[in-house]
Formats: C-alpha cells, sequence, structure tokens
C-alpha cells in the first residue's frame, strides 16, 4: 500500500475539525500543568541547543490550520518583545514551502520552523490537536501547555510565558 500524504493530512484536519466541533470550543481554556515529555526528537533538540538558557515557546501549527495561523502573530510579537525568551514552531504534516509562504505573506521574520511532515514530533510530545503549545522553563523543562488557538495577547497568557523567565519559575529538580 501507498503512503499518500495528501490523505493523511486530510485524516488530521478531518480530526482537529472534528475534536473542536465536539468540545464546542475553537479556543483554548488557558494554559494548563503539564508533566514530564519525552526527550524531545533530534531535529526539536538542535532547536532548543540553539536556544539554551531561555524560556522556550514550542507551538505546534500548520498553514493549513486556520486558528494557527489566527494565532501566530502574536506568538512572534510575543517572542519579539521579551529577550528571555524563544519560539520555536513545529510545522506538522505540512508542506515546507507553505509554511514559509504563510510566514511570508503575514511578514513574520526570523520564525524557528522545525518541519515535522510525518509527525513524529507531534506524536512524541502529544500534541494531538493543533495548535497546541508547551511553555518550557529556562531549564527547557515542561511547565505549562495550551490546546487549542489562544489569544496571545491576553495579559495572562503573556505574564503565563514571562513567569518561565523568572530565576525562581526555573527551580532547580532532584
Amino acid at each position: 500500500m501507498l503512503h499518500d500524504p495528501g490523505a493523511f493530512r486530510r485524516r488530521l484536519l478531518a480530526a482537529c475539525v472534528l475534536a473542536l466541533a465536539s468540545t464546542g470550543a475553537l479556543a483554548a481554556a488557558g494554559p494548563e500543568p503539564t508533566g514530564a515529555l519525552p526527550p524531545p526528537p533530534p531535529a526539536l533538540q538542535k532547536a532548543l541547543d540553539a536556544v539554551r538558557g531561555k524560556a522556550v515557546i514550542v507551538n505546534f501549527w500548520a498553514s493549513w490550520c486556520a486558528p494557527c495561523r489566527a494565532e501566530m502573530p502574536a506568538l512572534v510579537a510575543l517572542d519579539e518583545a521579551e529577550p528571555g525568551l524563544a519560539l520555536i514552531t513545529v510545522a506538522v504534516a505540512d508542506r515546507a514551502a507553505d509554511s514559509r509562504r504563510f510566514l511570508e505573506d503575514e511578514r513574520l521574520q526570523d520564525v524557528v520552523v522545525v518541519a515535522d511532515p510525518d509527525q513524529q514530533i507531534a506524536r512524541a510530545w502529544q500534541a494531538r490537536l493543533i495548535p497546541t503549545t508547551y511553555l518550557l522553563d529556562a531549564g527547557h523543562r515542561p511547565r505549562q501547555r495550551v490546546v487549542g488557538e489562544a489569544d496571545w495577547h491576553d495579559p495572562a497568557l503573556q505574564a503565563a510565558a514571562r513567569a518561565l523567565i523568572e530565576p525562581q519559575a526555573q527551580g532547580s529538580e532532584p
């Protein structure tokens, strides 16, 4: 049986739409605590290594996902406003050209995009619905997760991200 990436993408989109419709919510409720995650797959680890010492927002998205497209400009603005914070995006089941075109069309520059065409990273980090966003402290330990579209202009959400920059939020783990 041949693998049809287009069919897979359509099934993923249908699952996302179904999940949103069944919950009746198109927006995230807000950040929730998250437990440990498996080690990042190599492509994500490489991006994380490049921002050692910074708190990180890891956003799972796709250019074909309307809620993902809606929240991306605010995520980029938050990243640009906070020197101690880094944004890493993971393009799930997306073509590199489509991701690049969206970012260019929106004039979003210097966005780190990790390609995840076969969803290995999304599956490893349990990003079953996109957008899903993980907030990592400066030691790159997962602290919070936001499932669904979020308003990253919301002061409470920005405060949650900024809190991970603070030294007390980075506390050492045994």
